[in-house]
């Protein structure tokens, strides 16, 4: 029998009208198996495969402030919505899947809405092709051409954004103060000093909503 190893698998496999979000047992390279979270419905076209989601809280401690690069996953039997990322073995095999083309981030994804987001606020989008520095350890911004990011409220499409690696000390973000001075230069108002989005939270704005209390979440997904 074949396995599903992402989410879009699990569609492909199951062949029912209409699959319900929620958690769902995927299986890595060696067959074995986890438990995560899909996302059948909130764009179109695409099927997303949670690999981490951590609150603010979490997302400002030492152990989540690394790339991707880094394998720092939540050891629990079930998902704690506030403090979970798969190890890098299975977010791997989900990117070598036939299908996953893109990674998004969202904020406080809500798991008990079967329709999924309500709207695209505070969202980013890219494909995997523009960026493939994903489990990159360098420690650098990239000029990204992003395929959708909302920040606050202001959204940009198609635009070459930094997008930050992380490395050793740092999440993989979106350095918002320093979008303005390089690739295309986007500009969003009321920035604050330094401020940081999707990721790490050392400097932050309260009005980006992963950021704006204790428990607000970021999710990361592949999709």
């Amino acid at each position: 029998n074949i396995k599903a190893k992402s989410c879009l698998q699990i569609k492909e496999l199951t062949k029912v009208g209409r699959n319900r979000n929620g958690f769902y047992i995927l299986y890595d390279r060696l067959n074995r198996p986890f438990t995560t979270f899909c996302d059948f419905h909130s764009d179109a076209g695409f099927i997303w495969t949670l690999i981490e989601s951590l609150s603010f809280a979490n997302a400002r401690r030492s152990k989540y402030r690394k790339s991707f690069y880094f394998d720092v996953s939540t050891k629990s039997c079930s998902i704690n919505w506030l403090e979970f990322r798969l190890c890098k073995a299975n977010i791997k095999s989900i990117t070598d899947t036939p299908g996953s083309t893109h990674f998004r981030t969202t904020c406080n994804f809500n798991i008990d809405d079967d329709v999924g987001l309500q709207n695209h606020r505070d969202y980013m989008r890219v494909s995997f092709c523009q960026y493939p520095n994903f489990f990159s350890n360098k420690g650098v911004h990239h000029c990204t051409k992003i395929d959708y990011v909302n920040v606050r409220g202001y959204t940009c499409r198609q635009c070459d954004i930094p997008l930050y690696d992380g490395g050793n000390t740092y999440h993989a973000l979106i350095s918002v103060s320093h979008a303005p001075t390089v690739c295309d230069k986007w500009s969003i108002p009321d920035t604050v000093p330094n401020e940081y989005a999707f990721g790490d939270y050392k400097h932050y704005n309260p009005k980006f909503s992963c950021s704006n209390s204790s428990t607000s979440t970021t999710n990361w997904w592949i999709g």
